[in-house]
């Protein structure tokens, strides 16, 4: 979460919109009895409240916490002729305020695709609710060392989820009365991206905000066919017809037709009608946050204005990591004797498990684990780790489901081998075989490998040549957007999956 008018592949790449006011006689020139591409007042509404910038939901929810502790204050603190409770209202405000925002990051209260699930709307809410709870008990009572009301707290987290959830159901309700229709220029094989199949089905992003209305071909003869389901509605020089008839927002090209001048010109037609252009890639980048590895080519990655080049932008990502690392070790270092001792009494073998791992352009590394599997679990070859793997031991699949076993990373980090976040480092017997098979693979060695990454948190376990992509896709997304702001969301999420534990 708009100057002059770019014209050309600039404007297909950036998929820009231009919206000038277009004249009722011309559009009943065109067709006089096409319905609007506009969407109604509640789809407009959901549309906007689903676009909306995340602080705008943090404004929101700290209005509702300050709100809430207001009233804690005035129906349940009494205090006759006392001053036992020592803490203001302004104090308890900053500190609740602050413990929820750390809570609803952690469990992704604020992540777009809350809006889109009632149940996921009701389960955030609450965990962040009983998460800010708490942590503001335990900052006050055991860092300020100051007097606590319950019932504060207690009026102030019943306020919240009473209006909060509300709100955010409403929004559900407006996102789910209106979905995006889009047209796809192109019917070659890299136009049929799987947005239109199965897997996208799958995804709130895709299924509850946008519908496939069909192709547009480049020669008649194909007209009238079905592409995965969809129909051939026409010819290019159809678009304008087909997008009033259809209601269509937004117009994706495919990788052919971008290198089409003749189709491109007829695009414009598209911005008169208040359609939306870009091309397939920036399409799916923005819907699903992820980047198609099957469609990209080369320039993709010499036009995506990576980061990893930055010399400000790796120097504070040098700090972070320093300085989270550091402080991560000494938050964790009690927990190591631990789940040492857990580890001897399950199994016999050593506590620690180091492996050979590739790093920032490709160099290799040892990486450093708490063991989780039975010793010489790998004594007949590298197989891949499966969400019910038989060789993990039974402290081994708790240590992977909350990720405790990585800690040890954490020395990593420190001495430059990793990040904090990034790709996850893969053993090099994977690499040569994944690189065979997934074209750009090896472009996931830019940047330095992470202890976690946005793949991590919005993928399971990878199992399969299949599951390499899909995280591939999730790396690369990261790759062209990195930033400390994002890398602290990540890590705030993973926290969630240290609590939930992970898919």
């Amino acid at each position: 979460m708009g100057l002059d008018l770019p014209t050309g592949n600039a404007l297909i790449g950036q998929g820009t919109t231009f919206q000038p006011p277009v004249r009722a006689d011309y559009l009943r020139l065109v067709e006089p009895e096409m319905p609007s591409t506009r969407p109604g007042t509640l789809g407009r509404i959901g549309s906007t409240l689903l676009d909306l910038p995340w602080l705008v939901w943090i404004g929101f929810d700290a209005v509702l916490v300050l709100v809430g502790v207001w009233l804690g204050y005035r129906s349940c603190v009494w205090v006759p002729g006392g001053t036992w409770l020592t803490l203001g209202w302004g104090k308890m405000c900053l500190i609740q305020c602050t413990a929820f925002l750390l809570s609803a990051l952690v469990f992704g209260l604020y992540e777009q695709q809350t809006l889109l699930r009632r149940s996921r709307i009701l389960a955030r809410s609450i965990l962040s609710v009983t998460g800010a709870l708490i942590l503001t008990a335990l900052a006050i009572q055991f860092v300020m060392y100051e007097l606590l009301s319950r019932r504060v707290l207690i009026v102030s987290g019943v306020f919240y989820l009473a209006l909060a959830p509300t709100a955010r159901l409403l929004a559900c309700w407006c996102i789910s009365c209106h979905s995006r229709k889009y047209l796809i220029v192109g019917t070659d094989r890299k136009s049929r991206i799987s947005l239109a199949g199965p897997e996208a089905m799958q995804s709130d992003a895709l299924s509850r905000r946008y519908q496939l209305v069909g192709y547009l071909a480049m020669d008649a003869i194909e007209v009238g066919r079905q592409i995965d389901g969809a129909p051939v509605l026409g010819t290019i020089d159809d678009i304008e017809r087909i997008c009033l008839e259809y209601g269509v927002n937004e117009v994706v090209v495919g990788p052919g037709p971008t290198r089409n001048g003749p189709v491109l010109d007829r695009m414009l037609g598209c911005l008169k009608l208040g359609c939306r252009v870009t091309n397939l890639s920036t399409f799916y980048e923005q819907v699903m946050s992820e980047v198609p590895v099957a469609h990209l080519e080369p320039n993709w990655f010499l036009f995506a204005d990576l980061k990893h080049y930055r010399e400000a932008q790796l120097i504070l990502k040098r700090t972070f990591d320093l300085v989270g690392s550091a402080f991560g070790l000494l938050l964790t270092l009690p927990l190591w004797p631990i789940i040492s001792l857990l580890i001897k009494l399950d199994s016999p073998g050593p506590v620690f498990y180091s492996q050979r791992r590739v790093g920032l352009n490709g160099r290799i590394f040892r990486l450093h684990k708490f063991r989780t599997m039975h010793t010489g679990a790998e004594r007949n070859g590298h197989t891949w780790a499966a969400i019910n793997d038989p060789r993990v031991t039974a402290v081994g699949w708790y240590l992977r489901k909350t990720r405790l076993d990585e800690l040890p990373q954490l020395w990593n980090i420190l001495r430059g081998h990793m990040s904090l976040v990034g790709p996850r480092p893969e053993r090099p017997e994977f690499v040569e075989e994944l690189a065979k098979k997934i074209r750009f693979y090896n472009e996931r060695h830019l940047i330095k490998p992470g202890l976690t990454g946005w793949a991590q948190i919005n993928y399971h376990y990878g199992a399969s040549i299949d599951d390499s992509r899909r995280k591939l896709q999730l790396d690369l997304w990261y790759m062209k957007h990195m930033s400390l702001e994002l890398d602290l969301v990540i890590l705030l999420r993973t926290l969630g999956t240290v609590f939930l534990g992970s898919r």
